[in-house]
């Protein structure tokens, strides 16, 4: 199957995405200020697979969550488990405006890797608007200067190892169901942070549990969204989507 060239529906998914994330961000930010790290992320890819596994049986569409491509859900899977833990631990310990001015680092890095990745080339005048949306997110966000905290590198992590995720999700559209692509990026991460996030166990209280659903929700349609946009348009095209 090719891969599908849809630029507008592409943009057009990139763009709700990036508003589903920001939500994101604002409840896991809340979140982490009361609760453990690895309790946080443990919940949200909790209720990812639960809320993806329900939509495959409740719309009969459970046949699109097989695959035949195990070994790239493995490896998405652990870089799922990086950007989880390294993205609660960047929100937890830097102020927001900071942990987003380095996460819009990430289409820099996509239209580094695509032409070697994708082999998809990257026109100039989307260098340009990279270029120039990631110098304008910098002058809005102003992030404070003249201090480093590791959270510093574990959020440029996660603006690398997102690209990658994204460029990985791009090559397998061409034989995985959008359901297939967010399912299976979950089971690992639950796995790997059960034990952890159940020996730092703090209970939550009512209006925490609300963030916790509201986060789930919020993050899995952003991922949901974003898995579309790779799959209709060049990465490098959509990603930038993500300064508007």
């Amino acid at each position: 199957m090719a891969r599908r060239n849809s630029p507008l529906i592409g943009i057009g998914f990139m763009l709700v995405g990036t508003v589903f994330f920001a939500l994101a961000d604002a409840f896991a930010k809340l979140l982490v200020a009361d609760y453990p790290v690895v309790q946080v992320a443990w919940l949200r890819s909790l209720l990812g697979l639960l809320l993806v596994g329900a939509v495959a049986l409740i719309s009969s569409r459970g046949r699109q969550l097989r695959t035949d491509r195990p070994g790239w859900h493995v490896a998405r899977g652990i870089l799922s488990v990086g950007v989880s833990i390294s993205m609660f631990y960047g929100i937890k310990h830097i102020a927001l405006a900071e942990f987003v001015a380095i996460i819009f680092a990430m289409p820099v890095f996509v239209a580094l890797l695509s032409p070697w990745i994708l082999h998809e080339p990257v026109p100039a005048r989307t260098w340009f608007a990279i270029v120039v949306g990631f110098i304008g997110i910098l002058l809005v966000a102003r992030p404070v200067p003249g201090h480093f905290h590791p959270a510093h590198l574990a959020t440029l992590g996660v603006a690398v190892m997102m690209s990658v995720m994204n460029l990985s999700a791009r090559i397998l559209s061409t034989t995985e169901s959008p359901l297939a692509l967010n399912f299976h990026i979950y089971p690992l991460t639950c796995l790997a942070f059960a034990w952890p996030a159940t020996h730092q166990w703090v209970t939550p209280d009512a209006r925490a549990w609300l963030l916790i659903v509201l986060l789930g929700v919020t993050a899995t349609m952003a991922l949901s969204l974003l898995v579309q946009a790779m799959r209709h348009a060049p990465p490098a095209l959509v990603a930038p989507m993500d300064y508007v």
